[in-house]
């Protein structure tokens, strides 16, 4: 089989383009073939998938099947495995992990082989109560995420390990990762930050025991099917921090950049195994804070609609910190 059609040759002068993916795209033909033939596959077809910000899908199919051959031309793919793993071992929905080779000997890269999960994202549904059903369904599947206990905050190294490191710290990563510098300054004032700044020091983000999170979660990552109805198929694409407070999902999901029917479904699902207990009730809010605060910069930046989060950052500021 010719897996020339998958290369992709991006010029040296391209802006936001690193070496790695410049040298990934332009042999992505050599690399996929590689990969398929140490893995004794037999493929009838193989097309480029999709491109998210950090990973390369390649779709594989058989004759029985496809499949998703997943490249980081930049990360390690720990989390990713992890989190797949135990989502996996709860018989929580999401793609199954095939094989995978972190050590980059193979090929100069981490790489994944997954199954594939048909459907498309919820983020792309029009129908207001399609969205709420996915929503209500993505609510039930993330309660039961976080009932899963980790061995520590934030990422496993690719030996599996986890470093100790206190999930306050890992807020203050993931807002580094969200909202760089300068960014925040472009849309908040000197008090805001600080109000921002302080409450990242505040006690009550604590955290006793980290459960396994999806970490970088909204519509995007709930992947449906629809029919009569819609079905959760996986929750897909998780972020670089994948345990921590669970918490920190559902403060995403409920950013108001995204649709309010599926905010609504959202919350309505995670609550339907129980209310939360006092503490949550008392985090939740400055997690939401925090995620509005930095997702609006993230919007932001991409030249999406952030102003809604700019908005709820800007009120939780004047009642949660306040308070």
């Amino acid at each position: 089989m010719d897996y020339t059609h998958l290369n992709h040759a991006i010029p040296p002068v391209s802006e936001g383009m690193s070496d790695a993916w410049r040298r990934l795209l332009a042999h992505l033909g050599e690399h996929t073939a590689l990969v398929v033939r140490a893995l004794n596959l037999r493929p009838t077809a193989v097309t480029l998938y999709r491109q998210t910000g950090q990973h390369v899908l390649v779709r594989v199919s058989t004759l029985n099947e496809h499949l998703i051959l997943r490249m980081a031309p930049e990360d390690d793919l720990a989390a990713q495995v992890f989190f797949l793993r135990m989502m996996s071992a709860q018989n929580l929905p999401a793609a199954r992990l095939i094989q995978r080779d972190l050590s980059c000997t193979l090929v100069p890269f981490a790489y994944t082989l997954e199954t594939f999960v048909p459907g498309v994202p919820a983020a792309t549904l029009d129908e207001p109560h399609l969205l709420r059903g996915a929503g209500r369904q993505a609510g039930r599947a993330l309660r039961r995420m976080h009932r899963v206990n980790t061995p520590g905050a934030g990422r496993p190294r690719i030996t599996g390990r986890w470093p100790r490191t206190h999930w306050r710290l890992v807020l203050r990563h993931i807002g580094a990762y969200l909202a760089p510098p300068p960014a925040d300054t472009l849309l908040f004032g000197e008090a805001e930050r600080a109000a921002v700044a302080l409450l990242l020091d505040d006690e009550r983000l604590e955290l006793p025991q980290p459960v396994l999170m999806h970490g970088a979660f909204g519509p995007a990552a709930a992947r449906c099917t629809t029919g009569n109805g819609v079905h959760l198929e996986a929750i897909e694409e998780p972020g670089r921090w994948v345990g921590g407070d669970g918490l920190w999902d559902l403060a995403c999901g409920l950013c108001p950049v995204y649709p309010e029917p599926w905010r609504e479904g959202l919350l309505e699902g995670y609550g339907v195994a129980g209310p939360l207990s006092t503490a949550e009730e008392e985090r939740l809010p400055l997690l939401r804070l925090l995620a509005s605060f930095w997702l609006a910069s993230y919007h932001y930046m991409r030249a999406q609609p952030y102003e809604p989060a700019r908005d709820e950052a800007l009120r939780l500021i004047e009642t949660v910190v306040a308070a």
